[in-house]
Parts: C-alpha cells; sequence; structure tokens
C-alpha cells in the first residue's frame, strides 16, 4: 500500500479548511442569537401606528412564501420626536392593516430597531441559517474526508 502525498495533502486540507468555514458560521450564528437575546432583554414595549406594509418574497423551492414586514411609527419613552421603522420580523398572519395600531418591542438604545412583540417568543430561531449553513458545510467535511479514506482503502491498496 502506497500513500500518494499530492491527493492526501489536497484532500485533507480541503476538509480541513471546510471544517475550519464551518467553525466559523457557527460562531457567526452565536454571535447572532446573542444579539437577538439581548435585544429582546433591553426591549421595550410600545404601542405603534402600522404606517406601510412590506412584502418579501421568500421562495423555498418551488413554492413562494410572502412575508409581510410593518413600517411603523411610534414615541420612544422620554423622546419628543416620532421614531418611523420597518419592523426586524415578520408580521403574524393576517397582517394588519395601514393605520391599525400594534404593540412593538424596541431598543431604547437604538429606537430605529422595532420588532414585533407578537413575536417574542422567537429569538431562538435567530442565527438559524449560519447553523444550516455550518451544518451542510461540516457534511462537506466529511465527504472529502470519506472520499480520501476510500482512496487510501481501495484504490491504493490494489
Amino acid at each position: 500500500m502506497s500513500i500518494h502525498l499530492a491527493p492526501t495533502v489536497l484532500l485533507l486540507v480541503s476538509a480541513a479548511v471546510v471544517l475550519l468555514v464551518a467553525l466559523g458560521l457557527v460562531l457567526k450564528g452565536r454571535s447572532v442569537r446573542r444579539t437577538a437575546a439581548g435585544f429582546r432583554e433591553r426591549a421595550v414595549t410600545t404601542r405603534a401606528t402600522v404606517t406601510a406594509l412590506e412584502a418579501k418574497d421568500l421562495s423555498f423551492g418551488t413554492e413562494p412564501d410572502t412575508r409581510y414586514f410593518a413600517r411603523v411609527s411610534f414615541v420612544p419613552a422620554g423622546a419628543g420626536e416620532p421614531v418611523d421603522a420597518l419592523t426586524l420580523t415578520d408580521l403574524p398572519t393576517p397582517p394588519p392593516r395601514v393605520g391599525e395600531e400594534i404593540e412593538v418591542a424596541y431598543d431604547p438604545e437604538h429606537p430605529e430597531r422595532v420588532d414585533v412583540a407578537a413575536t417574542e417568543g422567537r429569538a431562538e430561531g435567530a442565527g438559524r441559517t449560519w447553523f444550516v449553513l455550518a451544518s451542510l458545510l461540516g457534511l462537506v467535511a466529511l465527504g472529502i474526508a470519506a472520499a480520501w479514506l476510500v482512496l487510501v482503502l481501495v484504490v491504493w491498496t490494489s
């Protein structure tokens, strides 16, 4: 049995690089999740008037999925001027109409960061995209390592 140096280095270094990128994505996901949890801890709830609805089409596979985000206007506690902001999360269905009031949570340090109060328990979903991408890259790294192992055990032993 002879192990070929160039393919071995190429495959194992590639697997390590892909695994490091996956680790970076996990760290990014944790950062996003911590930011969302911090927002929830600081958030102050208030009533805001919906001034506009913005539809965003998300497509997963062949089925389009339209989500609605509200542009709202409210006066933060201790401020005299109203804040006009787009919510960070989509609205529960059915979305409210323009002119209706909804309950929102905002960051008192950055009042333009507004979330729909009805989504308060959804902070655990923050960072999920990063975690899914990291998982997929982890599988790719395992696939590369498995390809090297197949080369060692099957191809190079004959």
